[in-house]
């Protein structure tokens, strides 16, 4: 099992989507049992989570820096008290394709947000819309990419194309956005951009990304149109259709 460190989960709270102040994170408050909030405006310890995949049944347990885990309680609840993981401790993690990810509880519903912020097991789908978060995976903030064929890195010297086939491993920097999207940006200092052929790393822009943690060690990456990066047989990779099936796990 392998630890992963995700900032504050912000969900929408009301108003227009497009600005940051209509989203809160989620949190603990300090009552009986330790209730999981999400009311708070500030981002502090009590807002960051560790991730822990259990590969026995491919869901994930949620850890506060507490050193305590998210479970589900009888009344649908969600309480961070457990000081060891059960199978109530356990979630899939379903991601959708606006870049947000849905928590699936133990009982088969999807963890959403009352109007007082807590958080209960009671949606029946993933497509309501209180029952939607995004995350930021906060102890990553540089990453060596790797797939089948090799490392990810520039084609050449001259080039900021990038190619997935290298011996030898380059260093992607992860910049935060809004809303869930990160941003990559390669060694010599240019954003990744999709292009008609490729992945170029030669831009002043940067372009949104979405991260899907697949396993312990492998990620899925999308476009901010829900196309996952896939690679190609030379070496290349680009963005391809909407169907994660297809989409390239990457080692990280």
């Amino acid at each position: 099992m392998e630890w992963k460190l995700a900032d504050v989960v912000p969900i929408f709270k009301k108003g227009e989507r497009v600005k940051k102040n209509n989203y809160r994170p989620v949190s603990l408050t300090s009552t009986v049992g330790v209730d999981v909030t999400a009311n708070q405006e500030e981002i502090s310890d009590h807002e960051k989570f560790q991730l822990e995949y259990d590969s026995s049944t491919k869901r994930w347990y949620v850890r506060t820096m507490q050193d305590k885990y998210w479970t589900l309680e009888a009344g649908g609840g969600i309480q961070a008290n457990a000081t060891k993981p059960t199978s109530n401790a356990l979630f899939n993690f379903h991601w959708q394709a606006d870049g947000s990810v849905a928590f699936q509880a133990n009982n088969g519903k999807y963890i959403a947000t009352k109007k007082s912020g807590h958080l209960f097991a009671n949606a029946d789908t993933s497509d309501d819309e209180s029952a939607r978060f995004y995350f930021y995976l906060i102890n990553r903030p540089v990453l060596v990419l790797k797939c089948e064929q090799g490392f990810v890195g520039y084609k050449t010297s001259n080039s900021l194309k990038m190619e997935c086939n290298k011996a030898n491993y380059e260093t992607i920097r992860v910049e935060r956005g809004e809303q869930g999207q990160v941003f990559f940006r390669g060694q010599q200092g240019g954003y990744w951009h999709a292009c008609g052929d490729g992945i170029m790393a030669d831009s002043e822009v940067p372009e949104g990304f979405f991260i899907e943690l697949r396993e312990a060690t492998r990620m899925c990456l999308k476009n901010s149109n829900g196309q996952y990066i896939v690679t190609e047989k030379n070496g290349g990779f680009k963005v391809g259709d909407t169907d994660p099936s297809r989409a390239t796990l990457w080692e990280f």
